[in-house]
């Protein structure tokens, strides 16, 4: 009997490829203080509900709180107040703290508007969360636009990079194929990536 046979289905990490805009559902809210400013913060993780990106995660968007003048509490109040309204609640709900927002987007859906943000100080590019609307009746759309090549973060595959370029090898119907040896495959310790 084999072990398991492989589903590319099956994976954890999938990672959206493209911007565009996503039917998500908010599956990690937590409220959080900045470490400079010491402001408080509300960080999203969201999960894609349907099409191609389905189950892949756009993740690590912080909003931060800020209210150290009229315009910056303006600007923060209309910034929350989007993402809440985008989740369908209606006018004259009072919203106490980031801790009992955090609690209350927990599991909702709606659909975000994502792009591909400038490089960190790593030179990593990311998706970023530029708007909010209520869920799409239509589905997910992604827009084709890839993070390139040159934006790319250091990816690795699990220990199943081509060593000498360091790029993923090309996937074969099937790789043991042909080996000569029947139903048995051996391989090394040398042999294995970990």
């Amino acid at each position: 009997m084999s072990l398991f046979t492989t589903d590319s289905s099956n994976v954890f990490g999938t990672g959206v490829q493209e911007a565009g805009s996503y039917n998500v559902k908010i599956v990690k809210a937590e409220a959080g203080k900045a470490k400079n400013s010491g402001r408080e913060t509300l960080t999203l993780d969201y999960q894609v509900l349907d099409g191609k990106y389905a189950g892949g995660e756009i993740r690590y968007q912080t909003m931060t709180w800020i209210d150290d003048d009229s315009e910056k509490l303006k600007q923060s109040i209309r910034r929350f107040n989007t993402l809440v309204v985008a989740l369908g609640v209606g006018d004259g709900v009072t919203i106490e703290s980031i801790p009992q927002l955090a609690k209350s987007v927990l599991n909702k859906e709606l659909t975000v508007d994502v792009d591909w943000g400038d490089p960190n100080n790593k030179g990593n590019v990311y998706l970023e969360v530029r708007g909010y609307h209520l869920l799409d009746p239509e589905g997910s759309k992604p827009n084709g636009i890839k993070r390139s090549d040159s934006q790319s973060n250091k990816q690795h595959n699990g220990g199943f990079n081509n060593a000498s370029t360091g790029t993923p090898t090309t996937p074969t119907a099937d790789p043991f194929a042909g080996s000569g040896s029947g139903d048995t495959v051996d391989i090394s310790d040398s042999d294995l990536p970990f």
